[in-house]
């Protein structure tokens, strides 16, 4: 697998820290545990973060600081690199997705009950507990070879992940692999560029934002 599109440093950091929210956590360790350019990037900002912790005086941190330093978890600073590679190992023999994502999937990518939102587009919502329920949406999303999405920016943050396929934007091309780390600057319309369904990892903390009069009809069927 050739991966050309990672995290973003801030969103990595944001996920190191515990801040990022739930729902984009779970996309950016399901991307993680097939990327080793960014499991690389990881380790090292823990690292830093556990010597910023042992060589300052916690008494001087800002409030916003104290967060940060109480939401790093010790056990993952200490953690043993085979023990953390040993939770990620791939989940291909039933629902062929890594972890954490397999933990959510109700059946495999092929037998997934895919709900219409427009011909050529289905979507499947993802089961979420708790604060997870408060902010954001994670689904898996299927867009037809061919087929392109409703133009369309962000409010906030919105993570992709690609599982199968491949689809092509302002950005670049985005395959199996890759993920878009996208905010409230991007403005973009994927059109899925195989012979294949194109199928997504998706995470965003607030709705989208689509173009055109049709097209924002289209948000109370979308719900993202």
């Amino acid at each position: 697998m050739s991966i050309r599109h990672h995290i973003g440093d801030d969103t990595l950091m944001a996920y190191v820290n515990g801040t990022l929210a739930d729902s984009l956590s779970v996309v950016v360790a399901t991307h993680l545990a097939i990327c080793p350019k960014c499991r690389e990037s990881e380790e090292l900002m823990e690292e830093m973060a556990g010597l910023f912790l042992m060589e300052t005086d916690t008494s001087t941190l800002s409030a916003t600081e104290t967060a940060m330093a109480d939401a790093i978890p010790g056990s993952t600073l200490q953690e043993d690199i085979s023990e953390k590679q040993s939770r990620r190992m791939h989940d291909y023999s039933n629902t062929g997705v890594p972890m954490p994502l397999a933990e959510r999937m109700p059946a495999t990518l092929d037998d997934i009950p895919w709900r219409t939102l427009i011909p050529g587009i289905s979507h499947y919502p993802l089961p979420r507990t708790g604060s997870e329920k408060k902010k954001g949406t994670l689904r898996l999303l299927k867009i037809a070879p061919g087929k392109t999405m409703p133009e369309h920016s962000h409010s906030g943050q919105e993570l992709t992940l690609i599982l199968r396929g491949s689809y092509i934007d302002d950005l670049g091309r985005f395959q199996s692999g890759d993920i878009a780390d996208l905010d409230s600057d991007v403005h973009h319309q994927p059109v899925a560029d195989t012979a294949e369904d194109c199928i997504c990892l998706i995470a965003t903390d607030a709705p989208l934002k689509f173009s055109g009069f049709f097209s924002r009809l289209l948000q109370p069927v979308f719900g993202i």
